[in-house]
C-alpha cells in the first residue's frame, strides 16, 4: 500500500489550496511560449518558437533603451536552453545593429553556445545583405569570440 503525504493548510493567509499532495509533484520542463515582436524602425522583429526550435531576428536594432528591449529576449532564451532539444535554428536576417545591441546578441549567443556544448544540435545562420559587409564583419567577431560554427547565406 502506498501512502501519500499530503499537506493541508487551514490558515486564511496561505494561498495554497488544501490537500496538496507531495507525491508525484515533479515540475515538468516547459517549452517557453512563443515570442513574437513586430519590427520597428529601431528594434528587431523577433520570432522565437520554442516548440519548433526557432529563434529568428529580423531588421534593425538601435533601440533607445536596449535593456528594456533585450531583457525579455534574454529571459526567453535562458528558459529555452534549460531543456534538451532535438534541434535549434538561430537565424539572423539583420540589416543593422548598434554596439549596445551587439552586447545583448553576444549574451544570447553565449546561452546558445553553452546549450550546444551540452550536445544539443544548433544551427546558426546569418543571412547577409551583400552590400553590408560591416555587419557581417561584426558578426564574424561575435561568433569568433564564441568559437561556434555558423553559416552565412547571401540574400
Amino acid at each position: 500500500m502506498t501512502v501519500k503525504k499530503c499537506l493541508s493548510w487551514s490558515t486564511p493567509t496561505n494561498r495554497r489550496p488544501n490537500n496538496i499532495c507531495s507525491a508525484k509533484m515533479k515540475k515538468k520542463p516547459l517549452v517557453p511560449q512563443d515570442l513574437k515582436i513586430e519590427a520597428s524602425p529601431t528594434s528587431f522583429g523577433i520570432e522565437f518558437k520554442g516548440s519548433e526550435g526557432l529563434l529568428r531576428f529580423l531588421g534593425n536594432s538601435y533601440p533607445e533603451n536596449a535593456v528594456d528591449f533585450f531583457q525579455p529576449l534574454l529571459q526567453w532564451v535562458h528558459d529555452y536552453v534549460r531543456i534538451p532539444r532535438k534541434h535549434t535554428l538561430v537565424e539572423f536576417r539583420v540589416n543593422y545593429f548598434n554596439t549596445s545591441s551587439s552586447k545583448y546578441l553576444f549574451q544570447i549567443m553565449e546561452f546558445i553556445c553553452a546549450f550546444h556544448a551540452k550536445g544539443n544540435p544548433v544551427k546558426v545562420i546569418w543571412v547577409s545583405n551583400e552590400e553590408n559587409n560591416e555587419m557581417l564583419d561584426t558578426w564574424h567577431e561575435i561568433m569568433g569570440e564564441l568559437e561556434m560554427d555558423y553559416e552565412v547565406k547571401s540574400q
